[in-house]
Order: C-alpha cells, then sequence, then structure tokens
C-alpha cells in the first residue's frame, strides 16, 4: 500500500472508524512484514501516549470501541467452521491483532492530590490485553495482562512505583528508582528488568542489564542480581540462579515461550493472554504434564489444538462463560 493510504488505515482503525473491508486490508499488510509490524505497533504507542497526555474522555470512548472491535473478531474467530478457509484465514489474520500485534485495551485513571500530594495515575491491562507506555522520567514500561502500575504525575526525591501483575522496565539513569510490590521491593538506577508479582504466584525478578537489588518484605532479606540472572519465591524460599532471560521477557514481544513449562503454569499464562477460564480436573497426573514451544500471533481454538496434539488431555470449552475444563486422557 502506499503510505499516505497506510497512515490513513492505521489512524482510523485506531479511532475505530474502519469498516470490515478497511480492517481485513489493513490487518493483512500488518501481516506481510516485521516492518509492518513495527510501523504499527509504533504508531499505536504514540496514541496511548497521547491518550495518557491529554486525559481525554474522547480518547477513552476510542480504545473501548477498540477493545469491543478486537474481542468480537475473536470470538468470531473461534466459532468459525473448519470447511469455510477464505473465512478462516480472513480470522486468523485478525486474530493476530489479539495476539501481540494489537497492545491496547488500557484502563488509565488519574487521582487528584491536595496540596501536598502529587496526582497518582492508574495504568491497568485487563486480561487480553498489554500496553507500552512512558513514566515522567522517561522510563519506559511494558505491562502485561491483568496488570496495575500506579505513579505519581511527577517523580520527587525517589522514582517510586507499585506494581501488581507484571512489567518489563527500561529505567533511564538518575536517581533510585524502585518498584514496589506485595512481595519485594526491587531497586535499581538504570537498567532493564522484569518483574512478575501476581497474587498467589511465585514472585521472579529477572535482570537483562544493569544491576538490581531485590529485598524482601517479609524478612528484610537482600539479594543483588547480575545480568542474566533471576531472583525467585517459591513455596516460601528465596533463591536466585542464571536463566536464558527471553524465556521470561518475550511476552512483551508478543511471544509466550515455554521451556518444559507444567501444565498449571501453563494455564496460568493463557488465561491471562487469551482472557479466558482454565480449569484442570481433578487429577493429579495433570499437573505432570509439561509443555514446551513458543506461541506467537496463534489464536485460541489453534493453541488449544497444538496442546491436545502434543500432550495427552482432552478438553471441552462453553463459549458463553469462555471457561475451558481440562481432563486427562
Amino acid at each position: 500500500m502506499e503510505t499516505n493510504e497506510t497512515d490513513k488505515l492505521i489512524t482510523g482503525f485506531l479511532r475505530g472508524k474502519l469498516n470490515s473491508e478497511e480492517e481485513i486490508k489493513l490487518l493483512t499488510w500488518v501481516k506481510q512484514s516485521r516492518k509492518n509490524k513495527d510501523l504499527f505497533l509504533k504508531r499505536q504507542a504514540l496514541s496511548e501516549e497521547e491518550l495518557i497526555r491529554k486525559k481525554d474522555p474522547a480518547s477513552n470512548e476510542s480504545w473501548k470501541r477498540l477493545k469491543v472491535k478486537i474481542a468480537s473478531l475473536s470470538i468470531q474467530k473461534s466459532e468459525i467452521r473448519l470447511q469455510d478457509r477464505q473465512f478462516r484465514k480472513i480470522l486468523a489474520i485478525a486474530a493476530a491483532f489479539v495476539m501481540g500485534v494489537i497492545i491496547s485495551s488500557v484502563v488509565i485513571t488519574f487521582l487528584p492530590g491536595g496540596k501536598n500530594m502529587q496526582a497518582l495515575q492508574y495504568v491497568t491491562t485487563p486480561y487480553g490485553a498489554r500496553t507500552q507506555f512512558q513514566l515522567p522520567d522517561g522510563s519506559t514500561v511494558w505491562l502485561n495482562s491483568g496488570s496495575k502500575l500506579s505513579y505519581p504525575s511527577h517523580f520527587a526525591k525517589n522514582r517510586k512505583v507499585s506494581l501488581e501483575g507484571e512489567a518489563f522496565f527500561k529505567v533511564q539513569k538518575g536517581r533510585p528508582f524502585i518498584v514496589s510490590t506485595k512481595y519485594a521491593n526491587v531497586r535499581v538506577k538504570g537498567t532493564s528488568f522484569n518483574v512478575k508479582a501476581f497474587q498467589n504466584e511465585d514472585f521472579e525478578t529477572t535482570l537483562v542489564s544493569g544491576s538490581v537489588q531485590v529485598k524482601r518484605n517479609e524478612t528484610g532479606e537482600e539479594i543483588t542480581l547480575q545480568p542474566g540472572f533471576q531472583v525467585k519465591q517459591g513455596k516460601g524460599k528465596w533463591a536466585s540462579a542464571k536463566v536464558e532471560t527471553e524465556l521470561f521477557t518475550s511476552w512483551k514481544e508478543g511471544k509466550l515461550i515455554f521451556r518444559n513449562e507444567y501444565l498449571p503454569e501453563v494455564a496460568k499464562s493463557l488465561e491471562r493472554w487469551y482472557n479466558v477460564t482454565i480449569e484442570l480436573d481433578n487429577d493429579p497426573r495433570l499437573a505432570k504434564i509439561y509443555f514446551s514451544g513458543i506461541i506467537e500471533m496463534e489464536s485460541f481454538p489453534e493453541v488449544l489444538e497444538l496442546l491436545k496434539t502434543t500432550s495427552p488431555i482432552d478438553y471441552t470449552f462453553d463459549k458463553k462463560s469462555r471457561t475451558l475444563h481440562i481432563i486427562r486422557k
């Protein structure tokens, strides 16, 4: 497509104003190359930054309309008849926006402060969505599905943010930067790292570059990480080890990478990634099944068939409640 036409289609999509024919044309173009995908993501990120900057209710409504559109495409993809190949192909392209191409559906709220307080800002990503944005100091955050980050409109002595869920940070050098979670505080100056702090799941901090200090809330125990290392809390114990950082950070690129990951943990990731509920049958054998693979742009039905083909499981799916029940064959 010509550059002007591409710009027009991207702008129209982000404003929720394209018709079905235009959407298919844009989605097909995005999937043609990595360059196209990166261009779309850049434009989408700029739109989110503008939304945060303007605090515009009309812009918020545009994002809500876009979220509904994406959800409807996802539902169509899961209900399509297998024999209709052309329609399946079109919706497979649309599903790419649900899985890693579109990183939107962000809920942003602003809490006004008093005379001696700064305004507190929240960025929340529901299940099935991810987002990227900048903090007041220029640091970049990628926020994963089902996560929430709060931060002041302007940083004071320390740069402190609060996280529930998972986020990747690329921190600008300067004053101390602290990520506060239920389990620990992660303290840095200028570095890139991933923090996973979901409710009732193991806490993890994975360092890509620089240096971080992780201080456990319960005991005050401190661990300093070097690049390529991860600290993890499991069953009340803390341990650090060298890891393949890509396994824990690829989600921000629209990929899930599993390496001998047991089914209960895979299920938690898929729940957030696809905005579904996954129930495992009361069978201890299910917890011993593990999975290795890369999920990128696959629709939920395609992932289910992949799991079924590579593992001794079967499943039923309730489309109305979006609940998946997995049993052991």
